[in-house]
């Protein structure tokens, strides 16, 4: 079975805003425990998620391409590894 990876197109910048709640900051002064609180983006259907076990980590995802503009044709797509 043949898989692909996802194709990624270039697109017109675009803006998130992110309002996030930490819960706790170390001695070097990185903030963790984050609860994001609220979020604004290109169009109403955006998300943001931030797993625990993700370590800091900020996923951002829309379900809608409304008001996002493609730009060239350029399409970067690999075959994708199987790693197990």
């Amino acid at each position: 079975m043949a898989t692909t990876a996802t194709i990624k197109r270039n697109i017109k910048p675009v803006t998130f805003t992110i309002t996030v709640e930490a819960r706790k900051v170390n001695e070097n002064g990185t903030f963790s425990s984050f609860e994001i609180k609220k979020v604004s983006g290109p169009n109403s259907s955006a998300k943001v998620v931030s797993p625990p076990q993700a370590g800091g980590a900020i996923y951002l995802k829309v379900d809608s391409l409304e008001n996002i503009e493609m730009l060239a044709d350029t399409v970067i797509a690999a075959p994708k590894a199987k790693l197990f």
